[in-house]
């Protein structure tokens, strides 16, 4: 879905690229054709990998080891890549607060999204969204 939607901005002149973490070597089976023009995984630990990318990040989205650990380390490994306005994602707000105390000292506000499941099982997660106000 992601390329897609890079596709569909290059379509109108806005280029970019996606980068997918994973360390499963059979993820991102679906990221070919004209989605590998747009995006990549890149196989092995994520924070290594952060580490080693050599790209301006305009939206990252945490989602992949959710122990808080872990979780507070990939937000260090992008800090410095984050563009300006850079959105920083995290699917695991409802459990920790790192990326709550990544916002406040970077200076980004942070925004809380809790899902309520109606008559279901399931008790519903929280997304968190760490970000600069507009200029």
């Amino acid at each position: 879905m992601l390329a897609a939607a890079l596709l569909r901005n290059r379509e109108e002149g806005h280029e970019g690229r996606h980068f997918g973490t994973d360390i499963d070597p059979g993820a991102g089976f679906l990221l070919t054709g004209e989605y590998a023009e747009v995006g990549e995984i890149l196989y092995g630990d994520s924070i290594e990998s952060l580490t080693g990318l050599d790209e301006t990040i305009d939206v990252f989205i945490n989602d992949s080891d959710h122990s808080a650990d872990y979780e507070a380390l990939e937000y260090v490994a992008v800090a410095g890549k984050l563009a300006e306005n850079a959105v920083v994602i995290g699917d695991n707000a409802h459990v920790t607060d790192k990326l709550f105390k990544f916002a406040r000292s970077t200076g980004r506000r942070f925004l809380y999204f809790r899902e309520i499941p109606a008559d279901h099982w399931y008790s519903g997660a929280g997304i968190g969204f760490a970000y600069r106000d507009a200029d």
